[in-house]
């Protein structure tokens, strides 16, 4: 009951939940537009489609978004959240732009029989998941630096430790490597290909870290701005957009690099934890455009999945720029209050702490299901043959969202296995959609394998948010005093 009343108590939380009710539903009812609206609403859908969407920017721009009055968490005063998300979005919004410019060029070049898009591809859908595991070692080299915020002491334990690491997580190529090849027989050159591939996104993945920790958002822009100029000036040359990425961060290190060690390595066991947990974590949000490639061999409307998953990519991205620097903030401020005010003052941070990462989940979820509402419109207007398998694609990755997020505020409160054991029922489930679902290659089988989904991620959802209530109804319990009780 407490995790329904926190959605009834509270307006601003009542609103959001009732936008992600009412998009949801209009956004079922999309592939029906065709059978229920008579010819040519096909054009007023569209209109439709681009006027939410810039209804939807312009709300995502506002500082204000994510609460209203007192109980708003302020920003940095500086800031500007709208180009800072702009800034964030710089690889979704460069790579849409090139891709479809050069997969022509990909296209005509095949690496050990295998067509060079189709091994790029397969790094693509990799990368993402692999970068989950791949980096949260590097936050734990850190973590204790990072609330000083000293960026220069930060750069050289990074650069200390980075060698090292990245040597260590090399391994875990393989991991996605193995599967690949059982699932599509490629040679050993292509396959070599893609594993090399994914080495050199591992490297510039994780130099992009320290951009990420110290909010250089322009910096973070530059390192996809030089990945995009050379996909496109030399779409072929598979290795050089990563590596030039990772150049624009090797040299903004400056004198740090000059704490360079190539014999600082971090502990076995806290670095293969960390690698389980971040593939574990990552299986939510990633895994089933992986699992979707092995089943097919790559063979799927590749535009239309991605264009559906682009809203909970954006919702995703507006969480950590806009929303979770105020949960910092409010959660910084209950600590203080611990260890400085009286209880009837913690009382009331501890609410407020327990709203404003509800208010900023609610919000990321409204963001992502209008824009997924936004898509879908888009979709029945320009190509409605594929608007199911959109709407299906669209919902499922809102779902996975949602959980990825409820997933992460469990893991930030200290819930370390929780997550991990959503994660892994979350990959079998989804190992199972594809596997007993034939016909994946067709539009429909597709559509129905993330049907599946969204009804069995909907429930992992209602079951996260409880465990998450649980433990943020009294986060001063669970951040502090259950550790204080347990010495």
């Amino acid at each position: 009951m407490t995790s329904l009343q926190s959605l009834l108590q509270d307006s601003f939380a009542r609103r959001r939940t009732m936008v992600i009710i009412v998009a949801l539903l209009l956004t079922a009812l999309v592939p029906m537009a065709d059978t229920i609206l008579p010819a040519g609403w096909s054009y007023a859908l569209l209109a439709a489609g681009v006027l939410l969407v810039m209804v939807t920017l312009l709300l995502l721009a506002r500082p204000g978004a994510a609460g209203s009055g007192s109980d708003r968490v302020a920003a940095d005063s500086g800031a500007r959240p709208g180009a800072g998300l702009l800034l964030y979005l710089a690889p979704v919004i460069l790579l849409n732009l090139v891709y479809p410019l050069v997969s022509p060029a990909m296209a005509a070049v095949e690496v050990g029989g295998v067509q060079l898009t189709l091994v790029v591809l397969a790094s693509s859908i990799t990368v993402p998941w692999l970068a989950q595991a791949a980096c949260l070692p590097a936050y734990r080299a850190i973590g204790d630096l990072m609330a000083e915020r000293d960026m220069a002491a930060i750069t050289r334990r990074f650069c200390t430790t980075w060698p090292a690491m990245f040597v260590q997580a090399v391994p875990l190529v393989v991991v996605f490597a193995v599967p690949l090849w059982l699932a599509t027989r490629w040679s050993f050159s292509a396959l070599a290909t893609y594993a090399a591939l994914c080495a050199l996104h591992l490297l510039f993945v994780q130099s992009l870290i320290l951009a990420n920790v110290g909010d250089r958002r322009g910096l973070w822009a530059i390192a996809w701005l030089a990945y995009a100029a050379a996909l496109f000036a030399a779409p072929t040359v598979w290795w050089l957009p990563p590596l030039l990425g990772a150049l624009t961060q090797i040299a903004a290190m400056g004198r740090g690099l000059a704490s360079i060690s190539l014999t600082q390595r971090l502990g076995a066991r806290d670095f293969s934890t960390d690698l389980v947990r971040g593939l574990l974590l990552g299986a939510v949000l990633w895994a089933d455009k992986f699992v979707l490639f092995l089943v097919t061999g790559g063979d799927f409307q590749v535009v239309i999945v991605f264009l559906a998953m682009l809203p909970a990519v954006i919702a995703y991205n507006y969480y950590f720029v806009n929303l979770a620097p105020r949960v910092d903030e409010a959660v910084a401020t209950l600590h203080r209050t611990i260890a400085e005010e009286p209880l009837t003052v913690l009382a009331l941070r501890s609410k407020r702490l327990s709203r404003t990462v509800d208010r900023a989940i609610l919000s990321t979820g409204a963001v992502g299901m209008v824009l997924t509402l936004v898509i879908s419109l888009l979709l029945e207007g320009i190509q409605p043959v594929s608007v199911l398998l959109a709407v299906t694609v669209g919902v499922a990755s809102w779902a996975f969202m949602i959980l990825t997020l409820l997933s992460y505020e469990l893991d930030y409160i200290g819930e370390k296995v929780l997550p991990q054991v959503l994660g892994g029922i979350h990959l079998a489930l989804c190992v199972g959609a594809f596997l007993l679902v034939g016909a994946t290659q067709s539009a429909a089988g597709a559509a129905l394998a993330y049907g599946a989904l969204v009804v069995a991620d909907l429930v992992l959802v209602a079951v996260a948010w409880v465990l998450y209530k649980r433990h943020w109804t009294q986060p001063e319990y669970t951040l502090f005093w259950r550790h204080a009780t347990s010495w």
